[in-house]
């Protein structure tokens, strides 16, 4: 063989070394983005204003996996909020996590990620977390305020473990979080089975939230049943912390019909503080469609309306705050694409 053909040969096996390795590994960009119009009244003043993620947040990240061999694989994922209306963005809050996989022994994940007690509430949910029909507006923490503990949809320093796929159905997760500070300290697991048009999950989780150890305690249990264009959803949660306990339930529906989707969905929450007596109680009502142009791009429209007793405050968000007793109500229409 002379010269000439072994640097040929030495090419060629160098561009198939890389060919294998790039098959190896792969990344990916992906996002979302949300923009539409809104229309809130909270007690009686009323605000329009062009809104975003009211079917899902906008987003733009990146994921990445590569095989290791033997069933093991590595992974990342970054995924930042962006703001569309204003072109804001640019950190990665949503999610920044580092990962080893195994096919046969589950997944072990590092980072900023959501909670297992979050996914219930997002997931059995007709309109999930974005909107103005969001069964969140009511459920987060207390009176409807997230604020409640830092950890009730994502938690910081997390080390997480996922349940490997091929357990007949079975699902589950399990974090603990280091707080590395007086607050912020979580605990959770999440458990749960998904065949023949079924999901049903629980959840369960424990944040320190003060300086002086006070506790936020989440425990929830969800489910949907898929039958032909029909999927019904329901969800129970409660939250608890030293005095306070809020109790919600929440009921759903989507009907397919031709390109698109019917939602609807009922939440009831109830709120009381054993330490001064208060309780009080507010209702949601949704109602919305969503027709889907695309597997990629949708118009939806929704229309809400939360209703108090004399002493509850719960609103739809973005709004004027409101006095208790008195109502909220909004209604969207909006754009969406992801990519």
């Amino acid at each position: 063989m002379n010269f000439q053909v072994k640097l040929l040969a030495m090419a060629a096996l160098a561009g198939a070394s890389a060919l294998a390795s790039a098959q190896q590994s792969s990344v990916t960009i992906f996002g979302v983005l949300d923009v539409g119009v809104q229309r809130l009244k909270n007690g009686d003043k009323t605000l329009n204003l062009e809104s975003i993620d009211g079917m899902q947040t906008s987003r733009i990240g990146f994921r990445g996996q590569e095989n290791l061999g033997g069933g093991l694989s590595a992974g990342f994922h970054l995924e930042g909020a962006i703001g569309p209306d204003v072109g804001a963005g640019g950190d990665w809050r949503r999610r920044a996590t580092v990962s080893l996989s195994s096919k046969d022994a589950g997944e072990l994940r590092l980072g900023r990620d959501y909670t297992p007690t979050f996914w219930n509430i997002s997931k059995f949910n007709a309109f999930g977390t974005n909107g103005v029909g969001a069964a969140s507006n009511l459920v987060y923490g207390f009176d409807g305020v997230s604020g409640t503990a830092k950890t009730v949809i994502r938690s910081d320093n997390s080390v997480g473990y996922f349940l490997p796929d091929g357990l007949g159905g079975v699902y589950g997760q399990a974090m603990v979080a280091a707080g590395e500070g007086t607050t912020g300290r979580y605990v959770g697991a999440r458990i749960g089975y998904a065949g023949n048009g079924l999901d049903v999950a629980f959840a369960i989780s424990d944040t320190t939230n003060t300086a002086a150890g006070d506790k936020f305690k989440v425990t929830n249990l969800g489910g949907s049943y898929t039958l032909g264009p029909v999927k019904l959803l329901g969800l129970y949660h409660v939250s608890k912390q030293t005095t306070r306990e809020q109790k919600n339930y929440v009921v759903g529906a989507h009907y397919a019909i031709g390109s698109g989707v019917i939602r609807a969905s009922y939440v009831n929450a109830h709120s009381r503080n054993s330490a001064n007596g208060q309780d009080y109680t507010g209702k949601l009502f949704a109602v919305g469609y969503v027709h889907n142009l695309s597997k990629r791009t949708s118009l939806y429209t929704t229309l809400s309306q939360v209703n108090n007793s004399n002493t509850g405050r719960f609103l739809i968000p973005g709004g004027s705050a409101i006095t208790p007793g008195q109502d909220s109500s909004g209604f969207e229409a909006g754009i969406y694409h992801s990519f």
